[in-house]
């Protein structure tokens, strides 16, 4: 019997092809974060969830294949749409002469954006005595919390006040 060498070889990519797909999809990728809340264009303070470990399997079982891969969370339009309407999203003009809303309560360790996207220009935003630096354009995920409530914790950017954020 002979085989045609054209065959032979589409069969030998073929065959190496679906293996390298096999291989990626199933190998253990320790470097992935299954969800980033914290991420955005400026550098946070807030933890980073890491993912679990797959359990030490005996050697005559079959490797379960993942069939679904969770990315991370970093569009600027989910975290708004999600926050927005909740007011948690905190937006200083392109001046960093206001901020909206100025003046909200929340409850302590609460999630907030803080959105520098009218700005062209970088800026530090200062919330009680700690300092969040947003690019130009950017944005930031921060959580709010204090050891002594309530809490009045004045923002400040650069030396105009812009308003004050209540942690109850």
């Amino acid at each position: 019997m002979k085989i045609d060498k054209n065959i032979y070889t589409y069969s030998v990519v073929v065959v190496a092809i679906v293996g390298s797909a096999i291989f990626w999809v199933s190998r253990d990728d320790k470097d992935i974060n299954v969800i980033d809340t914290a991420t955005s264009t400026s550098p946070t303070s807030a933890p980073t969830p890491t993912p679990s470990k797959t359990p030490n399997l005996p050697k005559n079982s079959v490797k379960p294949i993942p069939t679904l891969i969770i990315k991370e969370i970093n569009s600027y339009k989910y975290w708004s749409e999600i926050l927005k309407p909740i007011n948690r999203r905190l937006v200083l003009d392109e001046n960093c002469t206001s901020i909206a809303p100025s003046q909200v309560a929340y409850p302590n360790n609460t999630q907030i954006m803080l959105d520098n996207t009218l700005s062209a220009e970088p800026r530090i935003l200062k919330i009680a005595s700690k300092g969040y630096s947003l690019d130009a354009y950017g944005w930031l995920l921060v959580t709010l919390s204090s050891t002594k409530l309530p809490a009045q914790l004045t923002m400040f950017c650069g030396s105009m006040e812009l308003g004050q954020l209540d942690l109850e």
